[in-house]
């Protein structure tokens, strides 16, 4: 789970860190308003708007894909019957096949 882009691992840190600097009496204070901060930046509408288009710009090039159907596996069989003009000669799929072939002779 990530929170703001950071690890639970960066969280800890950055709370032993704060604790370290500004003591047990200070955090307190600090944490209430950190809280409350953070309650008004969720309920905004240009953070959620943001926090939106970010989603949206890291779902897009998935979206593309599923829409291509791209991520799906190519059945060649079935495209070829599937084809106006399938091919009629048989296409070496490795290039270096004939080359191998002549240097054995």
């Amino acid at each position: 789970m990530e929170f703001l882009n950071l690890g639970w691992s960066e969280i800890l840190l950055i709370l032993t860190l704060a604790f370290i600097v500004l003591g047990p009496d200070r955090i307190k204070k600090f944490g209430g308003d950190f809280g409350v901060f953070l309650r008004k930046l969720s309920k905004d509408g240009l953070f959620r708007e943001v926090v939106q288009t970010t989603d949206e710009l890291r779902n897009y090039p998935r979206k593309i894909l599923n829409e291509a159907m791209l991520d799906q596996p190519v059945m060649y069989e079935q495209a070829e019957k599937n084809m106006l003009h399938p091919p009629t000669e048989v296409i070496d799929l490795e290039p270096g096949a004939d080359q191998n072939q002549d240097q054995a002779e």
